[in-house]
């Protein structure tokens, strides 16, 4: 029998990503787990309005969703723990530029994305960013016949009831495929 524990917002663990954006002159990348896809075209970015990114993404509209692996957590986290109003992050990370110019991503993280902001949406103390990916760089030995390969990413989760990073397992089924299989479906 379930328990209902309250309203609870149960979707962890999420992927952890840096978001990247130019403040004050210089690259500033904040840790987040509140990313996620509207469309296939868009993404959306949920940060508290307290955060010193928030004003770069707002200026220039424009930002970088940086994917992380495993072996970044200690910088990773450190992202999250030092506010860049307080703390120069731009040394953090080898950082590199694209078509954009002012979405710095991260040199060593696996996975890129340069994104121009679409939209902002006010959610009470949050800024909702709505961002379309301009151009994904992949780093080639995260590459399987041109697709990303996830197990080769070693992508980060962040679990907000337990206080923790998980990595993920492997592949168990075939979408749009292993349903097929279902007794009581429409043949």
């Amino acid at each position: 029998m379930k328990k209902n524990i309250g309203p609870v917002n149960a979707l962890y663990p999420m992927p952890v990503v840096l978001v990247g954006a130019m403040v004050d002159g210089r690259a500033n990348f904040i840790t987040i787990a509140h990313v996620g896809i509207f469309t296939l075209e868009t993404i959306s970015l949920g940060v508290n309005r307290s955060h010193y990114t928030n004003r770069g993404i707002r200026e220039n509209r424009t930002f970088s969703v940086n994917f992380p692996s495993d072996g970044m957590v200690v910088e990773t986290d450190y992202a999250g723990l030092a506010s860049g109003k307080q703390t120069d992050k731009s040394s953090v990370f080898e950082v590199e530029f694209g078509p954009l110019k002012t979405a710095p991503m991260i040199k060593n993280a696996p996975v890129s994305m340069e994104c121009g902001l679409l939209d902002v949406l006010d959610y009470g103390n949050h800024d909702v960013f709505v961002g379309r990916a301009v151009n994904t760089y992949a780093d080639e030995s995260v590459l399987k016949n041109g697709v990303i390969d996830l197990a080769a990413v070693r992508p980060m989760l962040f679990d907000m009831f337990q206080r923790k990073y998980w990595r993920l397992g492997g592949p168990f089924a075939d979408c749009w495929s292993v349903g097929k299989n279902y007794a009581g479906g429409k043949k």
